[in-house]
């Protein structure tokens, strides 16, 4: 197998869903604008050395993948060493504020989707390299006290569900179908308080690490060596 990617060359703004090449050291800005107009603005900064190549993709998303319900990740980087067979990663996302159910539930399938591109596009092409995994999230604000309410509240829901399920009537039983949402919170909370995630059908489990955004004006800015 060989790695599908273009050539990121000096001039060039990387196009989103693209996985690109990179052959010297260099700086990629990636952006998010929030709903207040306000920016998130993280700075990749890689640096190339000998026999290094480094790989770059934001919101990436291979060809082969339909659009249609994909989850894609904001931030997609490694660098690989074929002389010494190593490679390191990083898949991140940008969020504003690392809070409540719709946020976390997002995280983990972006999580999931995007190891799963890097995995088949990057990784199964280097079997029997070393790896220096690096997963997480980069975010202006996180409150882990409120992540725990959080964990909790679901939690309980859902352990209400399972005593009285046995008791329900179809009718609740097909109403309780809500606490999908309540199993896939409570299991993306435990990911982000424990700092630790599995791929779904994985069996290596990687720390997650919670990077924050310092204010500037109005951008949120960090840099971020790759």
């Amino acid at each position: 197998m060989t790695i599908k990617a273009g050539k990121l060359r000096e001039s060039m703004v990387p196009e989103p869903r693209r996985l690109y090449q990179i052959h010297s050291s260099r700086k990629i800005v990636v952006e998010e604008k929030q709903r207040d107009n306000s920016l998130d603005q993280v700075v990749l900064e890689y640096c190339i050395q000998n026999d290094d190549i480094g790989y770059f993709a934001k919101e990436y998303r291979p060809m082969d993948v339909a659009k249609t319900g994909a989850k894609v990740i904001d931030i997609t980087a490694a660098v690989l060493n074929h002389a010494k067979k190593s490679v390191r990663w990083h898949l991140y996302d940008i969020k504003d504020t690392l809070a409540g159910e719709k946020t976390i539930i997002s995280l983990y399938n972006q999580w999931n989707a995007g190891f799963g591109y890097l995995k088949h596009n990057i990784l199964d092409c280097i079997s029997g390299y070393s790896v220096i995994p690096d997963l997480g999230v980069i975010t202006r604000s996180y409150d882990e006290e409120r992540m725990k309410r959080l964990r909790n509240d679901c939690q309980k829901r859902c352990d209400e569900f399972e005593h009285d399920r046995q008791a329900m009537t179809l009718a609740k039983r097909k109403k309780g179908l809500g606490i999908a949402k309540d199993r896939a919170a409570l299991r993306a909370a435990r990911a982000i308080l424990e700092r630790t995630f599995q791929a779904e059908g994985g069996l290596d489990t990687y720390k997650i690490n919670i990077r924050l955004l310092q204010a500037e004006n109005q951008v949120y800015k960090m840099k971020f060596p790759v």
